[in-house]
Formats: structure tokens, sequence, C-alpha cells
């Protein structure tokens, strides 16, 4: 992904990323990828935005590294050993500290599942600013509004939150 990134166009955060995949025996439990495969696969998706972006050398020397705070999926169709498929994601929103991306995984057009994960950047000196990981990169961006399932995920990361004291 990293020596192929060179050779593909960049693009902006907020642009779709388009990863084609295949599934291989490894990605399976039985016949069908299992579910922490799937969250792997997610977090490919975030590299790739990362990558296409041209933000891992920012990174690299700034010693800034990505830290995933929810990630959420909801299976609608199994992808099966061998099958062809696209991992689509995009950023949605972002906020002072956190970047939300969805993941499509999509198979003849059609979405077999769909995942969000919540991420932030952490360096050295602890949370960076989302708006300066996008004035690294040279862009000028406005986050778009924020999509409702971003409150409701909000609301049950509360929720998980306090269970855990």
């Amino acid at each position: 992904l990293i020596i192929a990134s060179f050779f593909r166009k960049r693009l902006s955060l907020i642009d779709e990323n388009v990863l084609s995949l295949r599934v291989l025996p490894n990605d399976c439990d039985f016949i069908s990828v299992s579910s922490d495969r799937y969250v792997a696969l997610m977090g490919l998706g975030d590299v790739n935005i990362t990558l296409r972006a041209g933000l891992l050398g920012t990174m690299y020397r700034r010693k800034w590294y990505p830290m995933t705070r929810i990630v959420t999926i909801r299976y609608r169709h199994p992808l099966r050993m061998f099958q062809k498929y696209l991992l689509r994601s995009r950023t949605i929103y972002w906020d002072d500290k956190w970047i939300w991306i969805e993941h499509n995984f999509e198979r003849n057009g059609r979405t077999q599942a769909l995942g969000i994960t919540k991420v932030m950047f952490v360096g050295s000196g602890g949370v960076v600013p989302v708006s300066e990981a996008v004035d690294a990169v040279g862009e000028s961006l406005t986050p778009p509004p924020e999509p409702e399932i971003i409150a409701d995920l909000e609301s049950i990361e509360e929720q998980i939150k306090e269970r855990q004291r």
C-alpha cells in the first residue's frame, strides 16, 4: 500500500479512497470474512486515506500516530473466500479532535458491510488538532455538517464509558 501510493494520484482528505481487494483464506473463519478481519480492513482504509492525502511524511517527521476510539460495523451480506470486492473509504466528518471515516465493503455494486471508525492523531505533545493535520497536507477544508449517526455513536460511547467505571 505504501509503495503503491507513490504511483497513484494524490487525493484530498475528503475524497473517496477505493481499494480493490480479494478475500484470501487468512481473511476467513470458515468460508466468509471473519468479523475481526473487517475491522483490520477498515484500518487499512484509514491508512490508505492518510497515504493518498500525502500525510505519511508529516506523520513520520512529527512522530504522530493514529489512535482509533470507535469501530462499528453492520454486516449485510457475507464476503466469501476468493471473491473480489471494493473497500470504499471516505471521511464523513471531523471536529477539533476526531475524524470519522465511513468504510463501504462493496461487491458487484452492492453493499456487503458498512463500518465507521473514529480516529485521532497523537503526537509527543498529546492530541494533534485535526486542523493541524489538514494544514500539513496544504488543504483548506471545513468539516461537513455532522451526520446524525455521529451523535448516536457518541451517545453509545458515553454509555460504554459509564459501564467501564
